[in-house]
């Protein structure tokens, strides 16, 4: 082995070790979390290096690396990009029949693959497409950031996911849970909410402790609604645009605690449906497509997290509870357009205004093995026909992790929908429903982890 390479990687060991040795010593200024995301990322560095020296070395010259502003480390110099996949697998054993999206028993619910890497000096690109069988392949994520402007900013320009809310920065693969909770999949969707349009957010400390502001503009609030059309185009103004805004406030109670508080809101306006004649049947178009009109929704929310890991049990122990709070607001008379009101259409859009909620709490039990419960409760559209409704649902999830790169998870849940309109209709008239689901989920590739 060259000279170089030995010195090389007895550097690197005595460096991944002095903080080990270290941090009995000193006092831990920031979370767990953050400390495990930074000892991982720089131990890649540091292998990283030795590989560069290494290639160096047998080729007996120097390669040239190039350094991105504010960060330290070499990129790679041949500009390929970390490759990685997801494979997200469900089992659905729930009595009455399969509860997923496509009615399988079995399914790979997904393969997510990303491709990551710095442009240059300024710029990062992040691209996560999403393959399964009902969609086929879509664009889940697709931005450039920008990592060099003034005053610490950060801003992403592309498809991304919409900062509203605790869970839906996160896929699905990575939840501590099968699914997002109800209130998430009722508002912003079964698989949460992306927006293409610009993102821009900054961190602060005027008041002693760390904030982040997030402030994004979209094209529209939610997906493209392909089988409903609008006679005038839903972001044909400015003020339809979708609009959000999030604040985050963290602390560290102390070396082993710290809680997160944080609101959120988005508005923007969507497609609703419109109904004709005395039959009240969907207003149908001269193409065959369905009609609709452009209304205006928001939703509000609230998001508390708390997180405990004590340093001396820190692979053993851990607990999170986390708890959120959304309120759904609807327009309830928008303008139909008069060609459609000549024919008397009505608006069968949602009206009023809803709230959901979920309360969840996770302990680790070994170093591999966690318990965790959920309790979720969502209010029933306006639009229903009997009034006062609600869906409630309690559910516990024992989760697996072999190693970092893979998970396995069992969840039951029970689910009520009394006086609302039925979550699963396939399963009959019953208004309560028993699920048993399975879910096992792998990465290959350096796949990068979701925020903190």
């Amino acid at each position: 082995m060259h000279p170089s390479i030995t010195a090389a990687a007895l550097l690197a060991l005595v460096a991944m070790a002095a903080p080990a040795q270290q941090m009995g010593d000193t006092t831990r200024t920031d979370s767990t979390a953050r400390a495990d995301s930074a000892a991982r990322a720089d131990s890649i560095r540091i292998v990283r290096e030795i590989e560069a020296m290494s290639a160096g070395a047998s080729a007996d010259t120097a390669r040239p690396t190039t350094v991105s502003a504010g960060r330290s480390g070499p990129v790679n110099p041949r500009l390929l990009p970390d490759i990685s996949a997801v494979g997200d697998i469900v089992g659905d054993f729930t009595p009455r029949g399969s509860t997923q999206e496509d009615g399988t028993r079995f399914g790979v619910r997904e393969i997510e693959v990303a491709l990551q890497a710095e442009v240059d000096p300024y710029f990062r690109g992040d691209i996560f497409l999403g393959v399964n069988d009902l969609e086929k392949v879509s664009i889940e994520q697709a931005y450039l950031t920008a990592t060099a402007l003034p005053g610490a900013l950060e801003a992403r320009v592309g498809r991304f996911l919409m900062p509203v809310g605790k869970q839906n920065t996160t896929h699905r693969h990575d939840l501590h849970s099968v699914e997002y909770p109800w209130v998430v999949k009722s508002f912003l969707g079964e698989e949460g909410l992306t927006g293409t349009g610009l993102w821009v957010s900054r961190i602060f400390a005027p008041f002693g402790f760390y904030q982040e502001l997030q402030v994004a503009v979209v094209d529209r609030f939610g997906e493209d609604e392909g089988d409903l059309r609008t006679t005038e185009p839903v972001n044909e103004e400015l003020s339809a645009l979708g609009y959000s805004a999030r604040l985050r406030n963290y602390w560290d109670l102390s070396e082993a605690s710290n809680i997160e508080l944080s609101g959120s809101a988005i508005t923007g306006k969507r497609a609703q449906p419109l109904v004709c004649g005395v039959d009240a049947l969907s207003c149908i178009g001269d193409d065959g497509e369905a009609l609709g009109v452009a209304a205006r929704q928001t939703v509000f929310g609230a998001d508390f997290t708390y997180r405990w890991r004590p340093l001396q049990q820190g692979l053993y122990r851990s607990f999170i509870l986390q708890a959120e709070w959304m309120r759904q607001v609807n327009e309830n008379d928008p303008r139909i357009p008069d060609e459609l009101a000549l024919t008397g259409a009505a608006y069968a859009g949602q009206r009023g205004s809803r709230s959901g909620f979920y309360t969840f709490a996770r302990y680790q039990l070994t170093r591999r093995l966690y318990l965790g419960a959920r309790v979720d409760h969502l209010d029933s559209p306006s639009r229903e026909e009997e009034a006062g409704g609600s869906l409630n649902a309690q559910s516990a999830y024992l989760e697996f992790f072999p190693s970092e790169f893979s998970k396995l998870m069992a969840m039951f849940e029970h689910v009520d929908q009394s006086g609302m309109e039925l979550a699963f209709p396939d399963l009959g008239p019953s208004r309560r429903a028993n699920r048993i689901l399975l879910q096992a989920t792998f990465a290959l590739g350096p796949h990068k982890p979701h925020p903190f």
